[in-house]
């Protein structure tokens, strides 16, 4: 019984993970050989993990090599891929489409411009559409200072949308 809720916390969170990759620019298939790895990984050192604690562990190990993927790569920059801000995107008209293109391109420029952590938290909220606790789960934070940490984040992201003339 044990070894299934394991099993079902793992694929629960690899899922997650891989979204989260995703969202962050990796490829489909860099997500998918990161998740492999990091699964890898936990069965390796499922004995020294903190059950409390996993999912963080699960996240901190899938972000480091989603990093090092990267600088082995020599990418220019991580940039948020198009896909994130997909659900932008409509399939209406042709100045439609060019007004959201410029709207996905000014969120991009915004979300690149504020700190990880808080690039982090919107992405998990409001692209991936996790609760206040599965982020704290992933982060190892309690509700409360997640519902603090989005705010700021909200917050940062309002005054550089504003700084840089985009609420026009």
């Amino acid at each position: 019984m044990k070894d299934e809720r394991l099993e079902d916390l793992l694929l629960k969170e690899m899922f997650v993970i891989h979204r989260y990759l995703m969202k962050i620019g990796a490829s489909s298939e860099d997500a998918e050989d990161i998740v492999q790895e990091t699964i890898c990984k936990a069965i390796e050192y499922i004995d020294s993990l903190d059950g409390e604690k996993i999912s963080s562990w699960l996240f901190k190990v899938s972000i480091n090599r989603y990093y090092n993927l990267y600088n082995k790569k020599k990418k220019e920059e991580i940039g948020l891929d198009d896909r994130i801000l997909s659900s932008l995107h409509s399939d209406g008209m042709i100045e439609d489409h060019v007004l959201n293109e410029e709207l996905k391109a000014n969120v991009q420029k915004v979300l690149g411009l504020l700190k990880e952590s808080y690039r982090t938290l919107l992405i998990f909220k409001y692209f991936i559409g996790l609760s206040y606790k599965e982020i704290g789960n992933i982060l190892n934070l309690d509700e409360s200072k997640v519902k603090t940490y989005l705010y700021r984040a909200r917050i940062k992201f309002k005054e550089l949308w504003e700084v840089l003339d985009y609420g026009r």
